[in-house]
């Protein structure tokens, strides 16, 4: 093939990766706003970086409901670990499987807050840890970076998947995540309906035309 073809294709790839980083881009006065809006203080610096750099595949779209679910799981970008179990004595045995090691507390960590010693030792794997997040959950909690790798990977892995056939369905994402507390059968949890009203705000801080239905928790 001639040398000028292959740069022609080069610059077609080059084109096509900057529209869809365009399309997928929220700036960091976007961001801010969307977390103000809702009442919570200026997220840091690097919760924003950590953000920008584990959401490059996302669409604006995506993106609004995954800073809604973040903002809900962890008061506004502040909390790691779920905070009634701090005292990891408090919450070891709640959180435990057949997967869990001696010694260790497998509750909810990361800015969605990880649970569970499987969904840890999966994590771990798929970012490319190889099992020492099972060893050593406490990571999640002490590593911003880390605890948005470990998000975004349950994003991707967990809640993309019931999604996928309703993109537009915020609920599903809720049911991904806490839909066994909050998505039963009957009048509309008072906890999903407030992550509802987040992404409201969010999807009106990045001003999208596209916006996600509140249905999908019950269905």
């Amino acid at each position: 093939m001639r040398s000028d073809s292959w740069r022609a294709i080069t610059i077609a790839l080059v084109l096509v990766q900057l529209l869809h980083a365009s399309q997928a881009y929220v700036s960091r006065e976007e961001f801010d706003r969307a977390v103000t809006s809702n009442g919570y203080r200026k997220p840091a610096d690097e919760v924003y970086k950590n953000f920008a750099e584990q959401t490059k595949d996302f669409s604006r779209e995506e993106a609004a409901m995954l800073i809604a679910q973040l903002i809900h799981e962890s008061g506004g970008f502040v909390y790691t670990e779920e905070i009634v179990c701090t005292n990891t004595d408090r919450c070891r045995d709640v959180y435990r499987d057949n997967v869990g090691l001696p010694g260790k507390s497998y509750h909810g960590r990361g800015y969605i807050q990880l649970t569970w010693a499987a969904n840890y030792r999966d994590a771990s794997s798929a970012i490319g840890m190889g099992d020492r997040l099972l060893r050593e959950p406490e990571l999640v909690a002490t590593d911003p970076r880390l605890a948005m790798r470990v998000s975004t990977w349950y994003w991707r892995d967990r809640v993309r998947p019931l999604l996928r056939p309703r993109p537009d369905w915020f609920g599903s994402t809720t049911k991904a995540i806490n839909g066994a507390i909050e998505c039963q059968a009957g009048p509309a949890n008072p906890t999903a309906k407030r992550r509802y009203r987040l992404y409201e705000k969010v999807a009106n801080a990045l001003k999208l035309t596209k916006r996600a239905k509140e249905n999908g928790c019950n269905a």
